[in-house]
C-alpha cells in the first residue's frame, strides 16, 4: 500500500488471504497521512467489500412497473367491456323499443 501511494499508481494487495484493489480513489484519500500506521487496512477491506446499493434494485422496479402497466391495461380492458355491455344494452333497448313501436301502427 505504502509503495502504491509513493507511486501514486493504483494495484493489487492481498491482506488477510483477500485481495484487496487499491485504487486511485483509495490513494488520494490517504496520501495525506505522515504516519503511515494511520492506514487502516480492516477498515479499507470492509468499506470496499460492501455490496448492494441502488442497481440491485432495479429489476425490482422494473418488474413492478410492468405489473402496474399490466394491471392498468388489465382494467382498461374491463372498463371498455363493461361500456360496451351498456352500450349494447342501450341500443338492444332501443330497437325493441322502436319495433314494438313499428308493431302497433301495423296493428291500427
Amino acid at each position: 500500500m505504502i509503495e502504491a501511494m509513493e507511486t501514486n499508481s493504483p494495484t493489487l494487495i492481498t491482506y488477510n488471504g483477500k485481495k484487496v484493489h487499491i485504487t486511485q480513489k483509495i490513494i488520494d484519500k490517504y496520501k495525506h497521512c505522515k504516519v503511515r500506521d494511520d492506514i487502516d487496512l480492516e477498515r479499507i477491506d470492509e468499506n470496499l467489500t460492501k455490496k448492494g446499493g441502488f442497481l440491485p434494485f432495479l429489476p425490482l422496479i422494473f418488474a413492478g412497473l410492468a405489473a402496474a402497466g399490466a394491471t392498468a391495461g388489465g382494467a382498461a380492458g374491463i372498463a371498455k367491456a363493461v361500456n360496451d355491455k351498456k352500450a349494447e344494452a342501450a341500443a338492444n333497448a332501443e330497437a325493441r323499443r322502436h319495433n314494438m313501436a313499428r308493431e302497433e301502427k301495423v296493428r291500427e
